[in-house]
């Protein structure tokens, strides 16, 4: 109501808006790969509080979230998996994790040989996270995670949002 009688608010807001999300967690350069994809070994990196059904879910306690994350292996069964993330609504994704772990999905682009293969290691850590747990995981975890990554020797990571 108040936009339409304000137009410019919306650019002001939308300025606003994509200015906290750059001080919220600075983004690396972006890289481009060496050549082609079918030469890539791809990893996956979700938000979406996905993990294996032997691993300790994500703390749904702390008001501030869970900036811990779950290693998921590459050849992982989907049956293997489940969703602790109270905050979206994953029924969707309980009944098929591909949608927001597209693990079978990239091994259907290894069969096809459009990717090279899906690396040893994965990652999936949960996107509600504020106030303290957004500073231990900028700090401590997302070095942790590009290291899970580098050492699996990963060619390009595929990020999927809860």
């Amino acid at each position: 109501m108040l936009n339409s009688r304000l137009p410019w608010l919306d650019r002001v807001y939308a300025w606003t808006a994509v200015r906290s999300w750059e001080d919220l967690i600075p983004l690396p350069p972006l890289a481009s790969i060496d050549g082609s994809l079918t030469r890539a070994k791809i990893a996956l990196l979700t938000s979406a509080g996905v993990h294996l059904t032997h691993q300790a879910p994500f703390d749904m306690e702390n008001h501030d979230g869970d900036a811990s994350f779950r290693l998921i292996p590459g050849d992982v069964a989907a049956s293997e998996l489940t969703i602790t993330h109270d905050y979206y609504d994953h029924a969707a994704a309980d009944r098929d994790v591909n949608c927001v772990f597209p693990i079978e999905r990239l091994r259907e682009l290894v069969e096809s040989k459009e990717i090279r293969g899906v690396v040893t290691q994965n990652v999936s850590f949960m996107g509600h996270i504020l106030g303290r747990e957004k500073g231990r995981f900028v700090s401590e975890m997302i070095p942790e995670i590009v290291d899970v990554f580098r050492s699996c020797r990963a060619d390009a990571v595929l990020t999927a949002p809860g």
